[in-house]
């Protein structure tokens, strides 16, 4: 099953749907489709929508999930790293009135450069092609502390 999440925004991210629609339609991806859609108005034949879920459900999408198809809400993105999930991220973009500015960009060329994440904001389609030889890094999190930690004390933040 793939999962695709668009968190809980109230603005609309009819691209990231349309594109998951487009490679259901022409049989890319052949897995059972559920989407949490949250304030999105989007309708399909091609997979089940859910808008708004439990954080319980949600986390049992995520666990049984073999792709993860998501905005880059640092909350999806974190939860489904941790369990070390091979995650397709499309960013939201203000040019499209899908968020106030483009602060998700950032998250996703910073997570796709260390491996974490395949980064599928100008192309779904090429994102998922790259599935096959992607191995998420694993998310180590007392190394990511003392990065975070060497980091601020080698540029005197504390």
């Amino acid at each position: 099953m793939i999962f695709a999440t668009l968190g809980t925004q109230k603005f609309q991210f009819l691209r990231m749907l349309k594109m998951i629609d487009e490679l259901v339609s022409d049989g890319t991806i052949e897995e059972p489709v559920v989407a949490q859609i949250g304030y999105t108005d989007y309708k399909t034949d091609n997979y089940k929508c859910l808008s708004i879920i439990p954080e319980q459900e949600f986390q049992k999408y995520v666990a049984e999930a073999s792709v993860i198809i998501t905005h880059s809400g640092s909350g999806a993105l974190f939860s489904s790293i941790k369990q070390g999930k091979k995650i397709i991220a499309v960013a939201r973009l203000k040019k499209y009135n899908e968020m106030v500015d483009d602060h998700q960009t950032e998250l996703v060329k910073k997570l796709t450069s260390e491996g974490y994440i395949i980064d599928g904001t100008a192309s779904l389609r090429e994102a998922w092609n790259q599935l096959d030889s992607f191995t998420p890094r694993k998310y180590d999190f007392l190394n990511t502390i003392v990065e975070v930690i060497s980091n601020w004390i080698d540029n005197d933040l504390i």
